[in-house]
């Protein structure tokens, strides 16, 4: 193989994934393109995983110049532009929130549009409106799909945003879930970044959650 053959298998191939993203409780393995970011995550010391899509989609513009832009162990940044808008994604799993987030901010209002659904054949309900339950036999999880602005619409399985400037998705799974109890996640971080607030404000959320991530970060690498 060549050089300049090697030099693109790897962009490729870089470009489609990611190294895990670990906290000392989750792990998740990410598959992230232009038109699709798949989450496949679990618990550590179990066997079970669930598999949560999401489809990057727009009616009017293809998905493209997608970038995977930086990798580290607890979090996953890229970009792609759709018509004359660049949205950046960020997929962070967080250690203090216990859970995994995904974060997606447009620089044009009403560019952000996607679907977001769990790949299993367990079944799944819509609560809420904007929270798809997956109850699995060995395995439980929840996803809130939560725009800034817009509304959501869904088929009963899948949750769709169009024409928004930034969604947060928060995505959680347990076991057990009498030991380890997930559907408080949304309600738990409003409490600790936007108390007193129902609901409670998915950027103050967001922006909590990334910079107390970020301090403990930077504190690791101090010691």
């Amino acid at each position: 193989m060549t050089r300049a053959l090697f030099c693109i298998s790897l962009f490729l191939y870089t470009a489609a994934f990611a190294q895990p993203l670990t906290t000392s409780r989750l792990s998740c393995e990410v598959e992230n393109n232009e038109k699709t970011t798949i989450l496949t995550a679990k618990v550590k010391g179990t066997e079970a995983a669930i598999k949560f899509r999401i489809d990057w989609t727009s009616g009017n513009h293809p998905p493209e110049n997608f970038q995977n832009k930086h990798a580290k162990p607890d979090r996953l940044t890229s970009s792609h532009r759709l018509g004359q808008a660049t949205l950046n994604r960020t997929i962070l799993v967080s250690e203090t929130a216990d859970c995994i987030l995904v974060h997606v901010q447009a620089d044009q209002p009403g560019s952000v549009h996607f679907s977001a659904r769990f790949e299993t054949e367990h079944p799944v309900e819509i609560q809420d409106r904007r929270q798809i339950i997956l109850q699995g036999k060995q395995i439980q999880a929840r996803a809130w799909i939560i725009p800034f602005e817009s509304d959501v619409s869904d088929d009963g399985k899948t949750i769709t945003i169009l024409g928004e400037g930034e969604a947060l998705i928060l995505l959680n799974l347990a076991p057990d879930t009498s030991k380890h109890p997930i559907s408080n996640t949304l309600s738990r971080l409003g409490e600790i970044h936007d108390p007193g607030q129902i609901p409670p404000n998915p950027h103050l959320i967001w922006q909590g959650v990334k910079k107390t991530q970020d301090s403990e970060t930077q504190d690791t690498r101090k010691e």
